[in-house]
C-alpha cells in the first residue's frame, strides 16, 4: 500500500500540483475575500515572453494619455521575457508600467483584485473572471490556418481559449472573417456573453504613422537603401525545432545575401527558436529586425514584406506597400494543415525561387487588392487604440467601432460529461446519442479533460456535427486545508481504499464546485448538466455542484463494480445520488442493485442507451484494418482475413480486456467445445486493457489445446467488420449495464447469445434472445449452439426502440 502511494507521489502531474497548491490557495481566497481594484490594469502578451503587437500599442496609450495617469499598471512577463521587455521599456522611455513575474504572489494578487484586463493570447487556467473585473481579449491576428476544433491533433487543447472568450467582456476582431470563424471554430455561439468588438487593430494603428516610419528609418539605414523585412512563420512545434527548416533557410539566407546589391537590406524577424540556430553576423546584407524597436514600429518603415503563411500581410495590407509570399515548401507545409480560403486566392505575388523572390521585391507593386482590403482592413485606422480604451474604460463606442452580439439561437445549453473517450460501450452510447438527438431545442456540448482528448484524437474527430464540446483544463483553486482533502481523496480512490468518507469531503468542499465550474467553463450559461459515464469521483461530485436540472448516469451494476473491480465507492454513491434530480438507468435490470444505495427512487428514471442502426451497418461495411502502432494483435491480419474467408465457424466476443468480462472462462469453455470442433475460431476484440488483462490472457491461451484457435485483438478504431464477417456472438460477462455489443452483433445479422445476467437479460427476454447460465457450462452450451448454427436471431425494432430511448432521454432533461 505505501508503494502505491509513493508511486503516486512521484508522478509528474502529482509534483505539479503539491508545488501550486501555494499559489493557488492564495489566488483561492484573495477571488473571495479581497476588494476589486477599480483603478488597477493587468496587461499580458505572448504568455510573458515578450511585449510587441496589439498589448503594446495599449499599454504605450496607457502610459502616454494623461486620462490613465491614475492607474496602476502591470504587465506580466516570463523570467525569460524580462530582459526582452526592459530594453524596449528603455527604448521607448516606458517608466510608469510596473513589470510583474508571471505566476508570482503579486502577479496572482492582481488578477485577483484588478479590474481590467488585456490579453493578446490567454490567461493561465488558474484565472476566474470576478464579478465586477473587465476583460479585453484581442487575440493576435486574421487567421489563414484553421483554428479551434479545425486543428487536426490538436483540437483537443482548446479548452483555455475557449474559457478565456467565453469570459471576456469584449472580443477585439479586425474584421468580420475573424469574428466568423473564432466564434464557429471556439464554438462560442449560445455561451458566451461579451461583445464581438469589431475595430481596426492597435498595432496596425502605427502604419497610419509616417513621420514615424521616416524617424526609424533615417536613425537605422540613413541614404536611399532599399529595406524589405522577412517574417515568416516558424516550421517547428512547442518543443520541437525543425532542423531540416532551419539549414533551408540558412541555403537560402546564402543565396540571397550573394544577391543583394549594396544598397539593398533584407531585415528578418525568426521564431526565437529558429533565431539560435543562425549566424547573422556573416552576412553582407541581411540582418536580424532591431531589438530596441516594437516589431510592427519597424516594420513600418519597410519598403516591401515577404512572408509566407503568418498573419502579418493581412495587417501590413493597409500600408499600401509591397507583400510577396516566398512559400517555397508550400505544398509541404499544408499537406497537414487546413486554410480557411485557399492560398491561391490570395493576390500577393508567390514565388518559390530566389531569383523570383529578388524580381518581385525590385519590382513596382503589380496586383490590385482592394477587394482584400475591403474585407479585412476595413476598420483600421489610426485612432483605433484610443477608441477601444474608451469602450473598455467608459463604455463609450465611437462610430470607429462596431459592436456585435456573439450569436445566441435561445435553445437551453446542455453539457455532458463524456468521461476518458476509451473506446468503450459507454463512449458508443453518447455518441449514439449525439447522432439521433434532435437539436431543436438544446444545444449539446460534451466535455473531458484535455489529456482524455489528447489521447483518443480519432474519438473526438468524429464527434457528431451538430455537437459541440468544452475539454477542461488545468486544477482546482482552494485553500490549503481543502486541496489537502481533496487530493488525499483522490489518491485514496486511485489506491481503491474507503478511508476517507466521500460525505465528509463533499461537505468540505461544498462551496467549491461553484468556484470550480467558473474556473472551467467561464461562466457559460448551462441549462441542464448530465453526468453521462456514472464514473470518476472528481466529475461525479463536479457535477453533482452545478447550479442547475442535473442527472447522473448509471450504465452498470454498481454493486458488482465495487465488488470485482472496486472501481466505485459505495459511500460516494450513497452521498450523491439523491443530489442528482435525476438518477438515469440505461436498462430496467438495474433498479434494484441501483435502489440498494438509496432510501428513496423517486428520482430514478429509465433512460434506455440510443442504438444508431443506420451508422452500425454502415461501419460494419467497412474494410479490416488494424491501426499503426495502436492495434495489438497475436496472429496477422491477413491470416485473420484467410480465416474469415474460410469454410470455419468463427465466434466473436467484443469487451475491454477486464475480469468481469469473462474472458478467461470464455476461452476455457472454447477450448472444451473446440476439442468437438477442431475447424471453428473464438476471436476477442477489446477496446482496451485493465490491469494487463491483455497480456495476461496472450499467455494463457498459448497454454490451451486451441490456443492457435483463438485471435485477440486490442485497440480496434472500427470493429464492426470483423464482427460482421463471423457466424455468432456470444457475451460471457459476469454482469453488465446493458450490453450494446449485442446489438451491434445483431444488427449486423448475427446470432446472439449472452449469459443470463443482469443488464441483457430483459432485452434478450423482450426480442426472444437465447440466454445461457451465468457460468462456464452455460457459456460452452453458447458455443456450442453458435457452432451448430442453432440459435435464432432476435426480433428487435430498432426504429420503435430508438424512438422510446429518445423520448425518455428529452423527459430526463428539464
Amino acid at each position: 500500500m505505501i508503494k502505491k502511494i509513493l508511486k503516486l507521489l512521484k508522478r509528474k502531474s502529482t509534483m505539479r500540483t503539491i508545488a501550486l497548491l501555494i499559489p493557488h490557495a492564495l489566488y483561492s481566497r484573495w477571488i473571495r475575500k479581497k476588494p476589486i481594484k477599480n483603478d488597477h490594469i493587468v496587461l499580458e502578451a505572448q504568455h510573458g515572453e515578450e511585449i510587441s503587437g496589439n498589448i503594446f500599442y495599449i499599454m504605450q496609450e496607457l502610459a502616454s494619455n494623461p486620462e490613465y495617469s491614475s492607474y496602476t499598471i502591470y504587465l506580466a512577463h516570463t523570467k525569460a521575457g524580462k530582459k526582452k521587455i526592459q530594453k524596449i521599456f528603455d527604448a521607448y522611455g516606458i517608466t510608469n508600467i510596473k513589470l510583474v513575474k508571471l505566476y508570482s504572489l503579486k502577479y496572482l494578487m492582481e488578477m485577483a483584485v484588478a479590474k481590467y484586463f488585456f490579453n493578446d493570447t490567454t490567461f493561465l487556467p488558474f484565472f476566474v473572471k470576478r464579478e465586477g473585473q473587465i476583460y479585453l481579449n484581442t487575440w493576435h491576428g486574421t487567421p489563414l490556418k484553421t483554428l479551434g476544433k479545425e486543428v487536426k491533433n490538436d483540437r483537443h487543447a482548446i479548452g483555455n481559449v475557449q474559457k478565456n472568450f467565453v469570459c471576456a467582456d469584449y472580443l477585439l476582431y479586425p474584421n468580420k472573417y475573424t469574428m466568423e470563424h473564432l466564434i464557429e471554430d471556439y464554438m462560442l455561439a449560445n455561451i458566451a456573453k461579451g461583445k464581438c468588438v469589431l475595430s481596426g487593430y492597435p498595432r496596425n494603428t502605427i502604419f497610419f504613422n509616417k513621420e514615424r516610419a521616416a524617424q526609424i528609418r533615417a536613425a537605422v539605414e540613413p541614404g536611399d537603401k532599399k529595406l524589405y523585412a522577412y517574417m515568416p512563420t516558424w516550421r517547428g512545434t512547442v518543443g520541437n525545432v525543425d532542423d531540416d527548416a532551419n539549414l533551408q533557410i540558412r541555403e537560402y539566407f546564402n543565396e540571397i545575401d550573394s544577391k543583394l546589391s549594396d544598397n539593398e537590406v533584407l531585415y528578418v524577424n525568426l521564431h526565437p527558436f529558429a533565431a539560435e540556430d543562425i549566424d547573422f553576423t556573416g552576412f553582407t546584407h541581411i540582418k536580424k529586425f532591431p531589438k530596441n524597436y516594437e516589431t510592427y514600429d519597424f516594420l513600418n518603415c519597410i519598403d516591401c514584406l515577404i512572408t509566407d503563411y503568418s498573419s502579418v500581410f493581412y495587417d501590413f495590407a493597409v500600408t499600401g506597400k509591397k507583400c510577396v509570399f516566398f512559400a517555397y515548401d508550400e505544398e509541404e507545409y499544408f499537406a497537414d494543415r487546413g486554410v480557411y480560403a485557399p492560398f491561391s486566392a490570395l493576390p500577393f505575388p508567390n514565388v518559390k525561387t530566389v531569383d523570383d523572390l529578388l524580381s518581385e521585391i525590385r519590382s513596382p507593386k503589380n496586383y490590385d487588392d482592394t477587394a482584400f482590403l475591403q474585407e479585412y482592413c476595413a476598420y483600421d485606422n489610426a485612432d483605433a487604440t484610443k477608441a477601444i480604451l474608451d469602450l473598455v474604460f467608459k463604455g463609450q463606442a465611437s462610430d470607429k467601432i462596431e459592436l456585435v452580439d456573439i450569436p445566441n439561437n435561445g435553445k437551453k445549453n446542455v453539457i455532458m460529461f463524456a468521461g476518458n473517450l476509451d473506446r468503450n460501450g459507454i463512449t458508443t452510447s453518447i455518441y449514439n446519442l449525439l447522432r439521433n438527438v434532435d437539436t431543436s431545442e438544446n444545444n449539446y456540448y460534451i466535455t473531458f479533460t484535455a489529456a482524455c482528448g489528447k489521447k483518443h484524437q480519432d474519438t473526438l474527430a468524429v464527434l457528431p456535427e451538430d455537437a459541440n464540446y468544452f475539454p477542461m483544463v488545468g486544477r482546482m483553486n482552494m485553500g490549503l486545508f481543502k486541496s489537502g482533502i481533496f487530493y488525499l481523496f483522490l489518491m485514496i480512490c486511485l489506491i481503491k481504499k474507503t478511508w476517507l468518507k466521500a460525505d465528509f469531503v463533499a461537505k468540505v468542499l461544498k462551496d467549491e464546485w461553484k468556484y470550480e465550474i467558473e474556473r472551467l467553463f467561464g461562466g457559460a450559461d448551462f441549462h441542464e448538466a448530465i453526468q453521462m459515464t456514472g464514473y470518476s469521483p472528481k466529475f461525479i461530485l463536479l457535477f453533482s455542484g452545478f447550479d442547475c436540472h442535473k442527472s447522473i448516469y448509471v450504465h452498470n451494476d454498481m454493486k458488482m463494480e465495487i465488488e470485482t473491480r472496486s472501481n466505485q465507492r459505495r459511500d460516494l454513491l450513497e452521498y450523491v445520488y439523491p443530489r442528482f434530480d435525476n438518477v438515469a438507468l440505461v436498462t430496467e435490470d438495474l433498479w434494484e442493485p441501483t435502489s440498494s444505495f438509496v432510501d428513496n427512487t423517486d428520482n430514478f428514471k429509465i433512460v434506455h442507451n440510443v442504438i444508431d442502426y443506420e451508422e452500425i451497418i454502415r461501419r460494419g461495411e467497412g474494410e479490416i484494418i488494424f491501426e499503426e502502432d495502436i492495434t495489438r494483435c497475436n496472429k496477422e491480419l491477413d491470416e485473420i482475413k484467410e480465416i474469415l474467408d474460410s469454410d470455419a465457424r468463427v465466434i466473436v466476443s467484443v469487451g475491454r480486456y477486464s475480469p468481469e468480462k469473462g474472458h478467461r472462462r470464455m476461452v476455457d469453455a472454447f477450448n472444451k467445445v473446440w476439442q468437438e470442433n477442431n475447424n471453428s475460431y473464438f476471436i476477442i476484440i477489446g477496446g482496451n486493457q485493465f490491469n494487463n488483462f491483455y497480456d495476461e490472457l496472450t499467455e494463457y491461451i498459448k497454454t490451451l489445446p486451441c490456443g492457435n484457435n483463438i485471435i485477440l485483438i486490442l485497440s480496434m478504431a472500427n470493429p464492426l467488420p470483423i464482427v460482421k464477417a463471423c457466424d455468432g456472438f456470444i457475451l460471457g460477462s459476469f454482469y453488465e449495464g446493458f450490453g450494446l455489443v449485442i446489438v451491434e452483433a445483431d444488427i449486423l445479422g448475427l446470432p446472439v447469445v449472452s449469459t443470463d445476467i443482469t443488464g441483457p437479460r430483459i432485452f434478450m427476454q423482450k426480442n426472444n434472445g437465447k440466454l445461457v447460465s451465468n457460468d462456464e457450462a452455460g457459456i460452452e452450451e453458447g458455443f456450442r449452439l453458435l457452432i451448430e448454427g442453432k440459435v435464432e436471431k432476435l426480433t428487435t425494432d430498432y426504429k420503435k426502440y430508438n424512438e422510446n430511448a429518445i423520448n425518455e432521454f428529452y423527459a430526463l432533461l428539464d
